[in-house]
């Protein structure tokens, strides 16, 4: 029947062929024939199943026919920037030889396009070379019909074997070549470990004259072997056509990816000896090893070249053993990398040229004995390895064989399945002392001064088993890559347990083991504090949140966890500059195996797509890349196609994580979609059982409890990780002993508008720059010293004496020139934070650039974060001394001797603040981190509510930004309509399985067609975010009718409001694409948008919906809020969506409910965290005490808000009155997912909380610092919580009274408006009566006075009054 069906078509095509094989195969396998089974349970095994049958056959077809189909069209297509195929040269007569011929697609192909190019009677004979029967007759059947009755193009066969290295039988050994040209087509054929590529070489120039090579197969660890078969060819008699590699070269109807490998060579051939090397064994495999004592800036991958000749073919690997892979990678990390330091004193007293010498050669016997065993040929079954290295001038074995022993049996110790398997006893002989019977386990001839003669190279000198020989000799030139193993993860064992007290107990044993790789690759003694738990979880490939203070030693963690897994690792970071500072960090250790991509590599298209190729053909370790790289669909899908390709992730290293929360919402919401991206497309290899998603491994120097939790709430959820309760791991100090604190008051009282402030900033800046220099010098005295270690040890409550004595001795003294900014010789440095990049702006870089240079100061770099990092790097390698930059330079850069910082105008928050000044003084000597502020305030109205306001310069520019990332609900919701029913969109089918043709069409936004599909159906869409000014200019007629913001458009700018000023500074104005990609994001976590990416070369948006029924937006509505809430609460969360739906729709209720939902929470915690700030400098100036006293209160201040210990999960303390110790961890007591909502705001909270001052409480701790405790618990804990909580309100007010805060006018206001917020709770809840127990708790708690006990009476009294003027000057403003 089959026969019958493929007869009717003349001339038959390959995809007639697909056709009728679908027509073979049962029904129920015709919609997914890779699925196919037959009754026997035999199925294709993706592909490499040996065919057995008629259906089989027709089941592959109908499977993979299309792929293979792709891949020979392009290796024949004649493009140069595709197969290049040579057509020219058939005119005289050509025949085909398709070798594993299966079906005979191959031939088809050539037939399809010769017949194209009008070749097709140029064809004189086909070869057709298989040995299955079945699959051998298809193809005469195939390719005769492809050829046409008429055809007098003669068809042959042979059903014997390609040449094998391990056996002769039934193998062919030669052909005859008639015609004048000989096409050879190797489709997924060299690849086979059993196919002999030295007998392929002498077979093919067995006869004939011009040879086609066509080597096409999957881009994978396998691959190497097509690259080999290439060098039994010699280069100069070859012609290389094409030479393609690409891993995601396309999608699979079953949903993955395939990649594929070209590569096509022409020769002529006079006789086999004039094409190929008269190799008497192998063709010699390169390998890339060398050790140093230091990284040299000028090495490259030929100083660690080297050749590996053996008499069996060292290209077949099967299985490859984690370990291993492991150890293989390690050894070729660098070129060259550090050898142990065992190693380097051993070698010590050579001369140099012997030392070099010496240590090369002990790399290269490492390489080797690695390679042997990967190889099988080694096995670490045997109960002892009998050993023979030959050396010429050297005289290393032993020091090798003792150095690879040790790292080896190290690494195997930590594993949790691999610690049974360490290596055999060794003996090690020498040439001199073996006899004619001994035979060795392996033997190894080593040399660095001889170049490889593989040629007339001998193998018969010495018995050996398994025919583990090896000659080792140097490469004359480079001509393979530097290739890693990646496998699966290992997983090692426990290196520290947590005990019931939250302590890290060390394994010392353990640790040991993991010290040794510490000092190998890093050169570090000991792990500093903290570092151990942060490895422990990654190395036992659980998620992991990592904070570790400024120069903690946080990078550390990543890099030698992504050393110690045979995998690649992405890191994920802000900043081109920090991608460049930790890279060069890398390369000075030794580690080579490492890349960046980023906006200045992809200006030069040939050098990122170089980079991407290594990235996918396994030549990286440790790739860097920016959030937004990850939201590029191309480069994405690359990424997942890499673990069909065998080229296989272990971790996903998001540094400076607080990022993700800080920026994620504000202007880079690459950040928010980070998660769900690292979790779907960076790959481990599958391992059943096991979580097959790389491990999240965040860190960050600076994250206050709310960030830490909105970092875990945005790398979570639906399609991405879940993050466990003890994923974070905190080890973070902001009680820096060296850093000190200034707040400088700048008199602006003579100002009148916000901008002038900044120009008499800028007007004392030298002046300024000079007092911080006299402050950091005056503190440097012995009084002063003794103070600030007597603070830091009480603030710390240490006890114990040893530590005292250490912190005590500790040396803060360092050298600081008066004028080191203007001098060329210093070791002084410094940082200017500038408020904006803006040229057009004050305050910003090139305005305090051309404030420096009327200064006659010229020393100075200057950095916005998208520049060129060379600027960068002079300021680290001391070429300047002076650092003007934004906040980008703020993370993650390492200077050991910047002493001063110095910030324009106060940050966004607290965290941003101790991240920014914790760049200074990082070698652990004085340092000061100074703000200019004024504390004049001007009126500032919100537009929004017409509320007017009086606010310091520094707050108002704070504001600025704010409003800028967060326009309002009505404006949010407007965007998303459009999205949703106004934009003219593309839609296409290419996500709905089982499409032959991808087609477009027209959309008026993502809803019109999302009924019409079945449940199921994924639509996609293309957005176009470089929208026509006209159009916008008609949104925003809309948009200003109604007080809301604008697109920016030249029109807009122009707009007034009804006073005649600029209607964008009061309503503002955004950018139309982050208004867009905004609306997305919030589709995003309803669901009604699967996944979004963006392609910023031609400026659209790519979105995938999923047509569904509408209570699955409800779900991931919940899904959202659960991470907010208790189960409880987010079912009356939803009810309420489900009342607005009545009116609104299911969406748009959802996108409503979810839009007031972040401006609750989101948003007001942004404008909390500019409040703190604020606190944070009033407090400074208005406290009337010596400034280096008030530097004390400001570190209290500081290490109060992040690290209270009433916020810390589980805390509990000793209360006398029971005689035992009770939870008190208000975040605890305040978390929702634990307790019912009447239980978090229970007053019952405020009489528990105020007994922090009560003598049965304090034990002996002070009062005030309990207090302090306390205030810095409730300001975390209220940045975190989406409401308000009246008990954090209460206590907030508690703690301000008590402490004596309220004469500072901003706390003072602060009380009265949390204390509205609590009256306008209880009002409603007829709890007034409380605040008459409220009061009388202050009286007993010694926050209030009995004679003042009418304070809050008068204060509510106050609150009131302020509402009725309010009331009065809104009905004034409106009417008059």
């Amino acid at each position: 029947m089959y026969q019958d069906k493929i007869k009717k078509y003349t001339p038959l095509t390959i995809e007639d062929v697909i056709q009728i094989a679908k027509t073979e195969i049962p029904q129920c396998f015709r919609g997914n024939p890779w699925e196919y089974c037959d009754a026997t349970g035999r199925g294709l095994e993706h592909g490499r199943a040996i065919l057995e049958t008629e259906e089989q056959c027709s089941a592959y077809m109908a499977a993979y026919g299309r792929m293979h189909r792709h891949k020979l069209d392009y290796a024949l297509d004649k493009a140069q920037d595709k197969g290049n195929f040579p057509y020219d040269i058939l005119r005289n007569g050509v025949e085909i030889f398709d070798w594993g011929c299966g079906q005979g697609i191959g031939s088809l192909a050539i037939i399809e396009h010769l017949r194209n190019e009008g070749l097709i009677s140029c064809l004189k004979k086909v070869t057709l070379e298989e040995p299955s029967n079945v699959a051998r007759s298809r193809a005469v059947l195939h390719v005769k019909q492809a050829l046409g009755a008429d055809s007098s193009t003669l068809v042959e066969v042979f059903s014997e074997y390609l040449p094998s290295d391990t056996s002769f039988t039934n193998t062919i050994q030669s052909i005859e070549v008639i015609q004048p040209c000989a096409i050879h087509i190797f489709s997924n054929i060299l690849d086979i470990e059993s196919v002999s590529l030295k007998g392929v070489s002498k077979l093919i120039t067995s006869s004939g004259v011009k040879h086609i090579v066509l080597c096409i197969g999957p881009a994978n660890l396998n691959e190497s072997r097509i690259n080999a078969f290439k060098n039994y060819f010699k280069e100069n008699d070859l012609q290389l056509f094409a030479d393609f590699r690409q891993t995601k070269f396309g999608k699979h109807p079953n949903g993955k990816d395939y990649g594929c490998l070209i590569k096509s060579f022409t020769f002529s051939l006079t006789s086999p000896e004039s094409v190929l090397h008269k190799y008497k064994y192998f063709a010699p495999i390169q390998m890339f090893a060398s050790f140093a004592e230091t990284k040299s800036q000028n090495t490259t991958l030929e100083d660690g070249a080297f050749e590996v000749m053996a008499p069996f073919d060292m290209t077949v690997h099967k299985g490859i053993n984690p370990v291993l892979a492991l150890i293989s990678n390690l050894i070729s990390r660098g070129v060259p990398t550090f050898a142990s330091k065992k190693v380097l004193s051993v070698l010590s007293g050579l001369t140099s040229k012997k030392y070099e010498k010496s240590l090369k050669a002990i790399a290269r016997i490492q390489k080797t004995i690695v390679e042997a065993m990967i190889s099988d040929r080694l096995s670490i079954q045997s109960g002892n390895w009998k050993i023979l290295i030959i050396e010429d001038d050297t005289n290393v074995a032993n020091f090798a064989l003792q150095d690879f022993s040790e790292m080896y049996n190290h690494l195997v110790k930590m594993t949790e399945d691999f610690n049974d398997r360490e290596l055999p006893s060794i003996s090690l002989f020498q040439t001199e002392s073996t006899s004619a019977d001994d035979i060795f386990d392996v033997v190894i001839d080593v040399s660095v001064d001889k170049y490889a003669d593989p040629e007339n190279v001998v193998f018969s000198k010495y018995n050996v088993r398994n025919d583990c020989y090896f000659i080792v000799r140097s490469s004359k030139s480079v001509y393979n890559q530097r290739i890693f193993y990646t496998t699966e993860r290992i997983k090692y064992k426990a290196f520290v347990e947590k005990d019931t007290s939250g302590r890290y107990i060390v394994d010392e044993e353990m640790v040991s083991h993991l010290r040794y790789f510490l000092n190998l690759i890093f050169r570090k003694e000991d792990f500093r504090p903290g570092q151990l738990p942060i490895l422990n979880r990654a190395l036992s490939l659980k998620s992991v949140i990592g904070l570790l203070p400024t120069g903690g030693g946080k990078s550390l963690t990543y890099q030698l966890a992504a050393m110690l897994q045979p995998c690649v690792t992405l890191v994920v970071d802000p900043l081109k500059g920090l991608m460049k500072d930790q890279y060069d960090g890398l390369i000075r250790n030794g580690i080579d195996c490492i890349s960046y991509i980023n906006s200045d590599i992809t200006k030069d298209k040939e050098e990122a797509q170089k980079r991407e190729f290594a990235l996918t053909g396994s030549q990286i370790l440790i790739m860097f890349l920016s959030p937004e790289r990850l939201s590029i669909y191309r480069f994405r899908e690359v990424l997942r196609s890499m673990r069909e390709s065998k080229v296989y992730f272990s971790y996903g290293v998001i540094d400076e994580v607080h990022c993700v929360s800080e920026w994620g919402h504000d202007f880079r919401l690459a950040y928010l979609h980070l998660g769900r991206n690292l979790y779907n497309y960076v790959l481990p290899k599958e391992i059943e059982g096991m979580d097959n998603h790389i491990s999240l491994f965040g860190l960050t120097a600076t994250a206050s409890f709310d960030v830490l939790a909105d970092v875990e709430r945005e790398l979570s959820g639906s399609k991405s990780y879940s993050l466990e309760d003890d994923a974070t791991v905190r080890y973070e100090n902001t009680n820096r002993l060296e850093l000190q604190y200034y707040i400088h008051p700048v008199d602006a009282s003579e100002t009148s508008k916000v901008w002038d402030v900044g120009e008499v900033k800028e007007n004392v800046l030298l002046d300024t720059i000079k007092c911080a220099t006299e402050k950091i010098i005056e503190i440097q005295n012995e009084d002063s010293i003794a103070y600030i270690k007597k603070r830091f040890i009480e603030r710390e409550n240490i006890t114990d004496g040893s530590k005292i004595i250490k912190i005590n001795a500790t040396d803060l003294y360092t050298d600081v020139d008066y004028n080191w900014y203007n001098i060329g010789n210093t070791e002084t440095a410094g940082i200017i934070f500038c408020l904006r990049a803006s040229e057009m702006s004050n305050l910003s870089v090139p305005s305090i650039a051309n404030r420096l240079n009327a200064y006659s100061i010229h020393n100075y770099s200057t950095y916005k974060g998208g520049d060129d990092t060379q600027c960068q790097t002079d300021f680290l390698n001391g070429n300047t001394h002076l650092m003007v930059a934004t906040k980008a330079f703020g993370m993650g850069i390492d200077k050991s001797n910047v002493r001063l910082t110095l910030h324009l105008n106060y940050p966004s928050s607290l965290e941003s603040f101790v991240q920014e000044a914790g760049r200074a003084g990082r070698d652990k000597k004085m340092s000061l981190a100074t703000i200019m502020y004024s504390p004049k305030k001007f009126w500032n109205r919100n537009a929004r509510t017409n509320e007017w306001k009086k606010y310091s310069a520094d707050y108002i520019n704070n504001k600025f930004f704010y409003d800028s990332n967060f326009l309002g609900e009505d404006f949010e919701l407007f965007v998303m309509q459009l999205l949703m029913n106004g934009l003219q969109i593309r839609i296409s089918n290419e996500e709905i399985p089982g499409i032959d043709k991808t087609v477009f069409g027209n959309s008026k936004g993502i809803l019109q067609f999302i009924n019409r599909y079945s449940i199921g159906t994924t639509l996609t869409y293309y957005i176009s975010y470089i929208e026509d000014e006209h159009v916008l200019d008609e949104f925003n007629a809309h948009l200003s009718k109604h007080n809301m913001p604008l697109f920016n458009t030249s029109k807009a700018k122009l707009i007034k409001n009804e006073r005649g000023f600029s209607y964008i500074k009061d309503y503002g104005a955004t950018d139309y694409k982050t208004a867009i990609q905004k609306a997305i994001y919030r589709m995003c976590i309803i669901g009604l948008i699967d996944d979004f990416t963006e392609d910023y070369s031609n400026g659209t948006f790519r979105i995938t919906t999923i047509c569904q029924d509408e209570s699955h937006y409800y779900k991931y509505l919940s899904l959202y809020y659960r991470k907010y809430y208790s189960e409880d609460r987010v079912v009356t969360m939803i009810n309420d969506v489900k009342q607005i739906a009545q009116t609104e729709g299911v969406i748009m209720a959802c996108l409503k409910h979810l839009t007031s939902f972040i401006y609750r929470s989101i948003a007001d915690k942004r404008a909390r965290g500019i409040l703190d700030m604020e606190h944070f400098c009033n407090e400074a100036i208005s406290s009337g005490k010596d400034w280096k006293e008030t530097n004390e209160d400001l570190k209290d201040f500081i290490y109060y808000y992040f690290n209270s210990k009433y916020a810390r999960e589980k805390f509990v303390t000793y209360d006398a009155s029971v005689k035992q110790e009770i939870p008190f961890s208000l975040k605890d007591d305040t978390n929702t997912d634990f307790h019912l909502e009447t239980e978090t705001t229970s007053f019952d909270l405020v009489k528990k909380y105020m007994r922090v001052v009560d003598a049965d409480i304090v034990n002996n701790d002070a009062q005030k610092d309990n207090v302090k405790h306390l205030q810095g618990a409730v300001r975390l804990i209220r940045r975190a919580t989406a409401d308000m909580n009246p008990v954090l309100n209460l206590l907030n007010i508690f703690c301000i009274l008590f402490l004596g805060q309220q004469e500072n006018e901003m706390l003072e206001e602060e009380i009265c408006n949390d204390y509205e917020e609590v009256i306008n709770y209880y009002a409603q809840r007829n709890m007034l009566k409380l605040l008459d127990e409220y009061t009388n708790l202050l009286v007993i708690h010694a926050a209030i006075d009995e004679d003042r006990k009418d304070y809050l009476q008068k204060l509510y009294k106050y609150i009131q009054l302020r509402k009725h003027l309010n009331s009065l000057n809104n009905i004034i403003s409106q009417y008059i």
